[in-house]
């Protein structure tokens, strides 16, 4: 992979060019992560508003029906619904583990397996979020899509 950074103060805003013999997964995730890091969410914070850039999120999770962003400087909560936000991202590395939870897949370390067929999902920060056996089959694709 070769990168290019180029300045040119002329320019009114940033532009990415990515260039490819053939678009393949590895393509689609880089445009993934490039879309991420200019997507926001909006949370609040002991009722102040704050953008929270969706590639500083770990996870989301419903609690008590309060959806609560977890980050790595905080935690905050949205007043949108847990498939709300899923669906806004879904293309954005984000993967549903449970009825309850979404978790970036970009922040995973590492999948650790638990008795029964269950997983254990340990993210960047350390953090452990079980991974219910109703997801199992879209997370497997998930992890072998990001290959």
């Amino acid at each position: 992979m070769i990168i290019k950074l180029e300045q040119n103060t002329a320019q009114k805003d940033i532009e990415v060019s990515v260039t490819f013999p053939v678009k393949n997964k590895i393509v689609e995730r880089i445009v993934s992560l490039i879309k991420s890091v200019d997507s926001q969410i909006e949370c609040y914070s002991d009722d102040t508003v704050k953008l929270v850039n969706v590639s500083d999120v770990y996870y989301i999770e419903s609690i008590d029906k309060k959806t609560l962003v977890f980050c790595e400087k905080g935690n905050y909560q949205t007043r949108k619904r847990l498939y709300q936000i899923y669906d806004e991202l879904a293309d954005n590395g984000f993967v549903q583990i449970s009825k309850y939870c979404i978790m970036n897949i970009n922040k995973l370390e590492e999948i650790k397996p638990l008795a029964n067929s269950h997983l254990e999902a340990v993210l960047s920060n350390g953090k452990c979020l079980y991974v219910t056996r109703k997801y199992l089959a879209d997370i497997k694709r998930r992890l072998q899509e990001e290959k």
